[in-house]
């Protein structure tokens, strides 16, 4: 059975506008849906919460644009099937018995397609618009977790990653292990060849890293020269096989920059997370396989067993160059910052870690009986001894941190991403190294101790006040010992 002209009309239209709408709604939510893969899809490259103001208002923006598009279009497409059952109804109501519509259904077929041209015209507008906000987000939603110098996740994504990692190996049973590298005399390396030098350097380490790095590892900028890789389902074996690689790969590496073939090499730290494990242990654990490394004479790969640190393997060729083996000397007393030239930099730090939230802590040692023991044994004995224990102090940083002096016989250093316990833990390793190894002086040996106080930035901190709290905390400290 035929239908009458209007009905059939009625229906192809029909047809038309419901697959421009399907088309519409899917278009729509095939964008919304990459969007929310694109930030939750991959579960090593996770959001950070704390987002830049102006980078949240950006997202605000972007979303409400989001919303105006996909109302317009919803409103267009059914301004459009309102028009075409108009013409549809119009159709319908034509005399049966009149012999010749031909020039009516010419006019609406031409309504209809001079409709469908300005819809589709709209509609691609729409996508053109809805394609450039949806990259925007993403875009934002990228740099939030990226650390701009070198392109790699920064700090809090490698927070979130790594509690990911604890809590699939609680949940789970599958391992986890944390991969730390210092690029070594980094601070040496600035002072002789530039900060911008510097910068070049550390953008190489991290194409290096990511090179080196497979695909379920996420390469991070842990802070300043420091690199941490967080790897997923991978025993310390497996750790230990690819801190290898990256290092070697890292001592190959030929840097160009303003004439000059620069190299450097890393001294790496591994842990494997344990059942008496947390976040801040594995951490730690991995810090002190550095300091092994370091320790051994760098551009060596250690790792952490649970109890202690072991070397996975020694370069071939002996790498203690003699600036290596002299490298305690730049921890002479005397050529160590004074307060002036310590506060200059560690309130660029201070600044650094009100803008990113990075952790940052100062520590102050004071040599116990300092004065008797400059004046039992003279001038140039004491300066002497003076450098000794700037040598144990300097052997047990990282080359981020920074040593400085205060006065004769005090000694201060910065420690960037490190909290107070971990700075506390710094400063009690130091301790008991300078309490177990005296110094020979003539037939006697000096066995020396240090008081140490510890603080930990806060919001309102300019340099000055960082050092008079930790200076003045000590003093607090001794008389509450005193009074308890």
């Amino acid at each position: 059975m035929l239908l009458p002209l209007g009905v059939s009309l009625n229906y192809v239209l029909l047809d038309a506008s419901l697959a421009l709408t399907a088309f519409v709604v899917g278009f729509i939510g095939a964008y919304f849906f990459t969007s929310h893969r694109s930030s939750t899809g991959n579960p090593l490259q996770p959001a950070v919460p704390v987002i830049d103001p102006l980078d949240a208002e950006r997202n605000v923006m972007a979303a409400q644009q989001l919303k105006d598009l996909t109302t317009n279009v919803a409103s267009d497409v059914g301004a459009h099937s309102q028009f075409v059952s108009g013409i549809s109804a119009q159709l319908g109501s034509l005399d049966k018995n009149a012999s010749d519509h031909s020039d009516l259904i010419a006019e609406a077929l031409r309504q209809i397609m001079s409709a469908n041209d300005k819809l589709q015209t709209r509609l691609e507008d729409a996508e053109s618009k809805i394609k450039t906000q949806a990259e925007e987000l993403k875009t934002t939603q990228t740099q939030a977790k990226t650390d701009s110098l070198t392109k790699l996740a920064n700090r809090g994504a490698f927070d979130e990653a790594l509690a990911k990692g604890m809590d699939e190996y609680r949940n789970q049973g599958r391992p986890m292990s944390l991969l730390l590298f210092d690029v070594d005399h980094f601070k040496k390396f600035n002072d002789t060849h530039g900060h911008q030098a510097g910068d070049e350097v550390l953008r190489n380490v991290a194409a290096t890293l990511k090179k080196c790095a497979k695909s379920s590892d996420l390469a991070c900028r842990y802070g300043g020269e420091e690199f941490a890789l967080v790897m997923p389902n991978t025993t310390v074996k497996q750790a230990s096989i690819a801190a290898e690689r990256i290092r070697l790969a890292l001592e190959a590496m030929k840097i160009d920059f303003e004439g000059k073939s620069l190299n450097v090499t890393a001294s790496i730290g591994v842990a494997e997370t344990g059942r008496q494990d947390d976040i801040a242990s594995t951490i730690r654990r991995s810090d002190e396989a550095i300091y092994s490394a370091k320790s051994a004479g760098r551009n060596r790969s250690y790792w952490h067993d649970g109890t202690t640190c072991l070397p996975i393997s020694a370069p071939e060729t002996d790498q203690k160059s003699p600036a290596d083996r002299n490298f305690a000397m730049d921890h002479k007393h005397a050529d160590l910052p004074d307060r002036a030239a310590f506060a200059t930099e560690l309130q660029r730090r201070i600044s650094e870690s009100h803008r990113t939230g990075a952790d940052l802590s100062v520590m102050y040692l004071k040599t116990i009986g300092f004065g008797s023991l400059e004046r039992d044994y003279g001038v140039a004995v004491t300066e002497l001894v003076l450098d000794s224990v700037g040598q144990f102090i300097g052997t047990r940083l990282r080359e981020m941190d920074l040593l400085g002096r205060l006065e004769r016989g005090e000694f201060i250093v910065m420690l960037p991403g490190s909290s107070k316990r971990e700075a506390t833990i710094v400063g009690n390793r130091v301790r008991t190294a300078l309490a177990n190894c005296p110094i020979p002086l003539g037939t006697t040996q000096l066995t020396l101790q240090l008081k140490q106080s510890v603080t930990n930035v806060a919001s309102t901190d300019t340099s000055d006040i960082m050092i008079d709290r930790v200076t003045e905390g000590l003093g607090v400290a001794q008389k509450t010992l005193a009074m308890s």
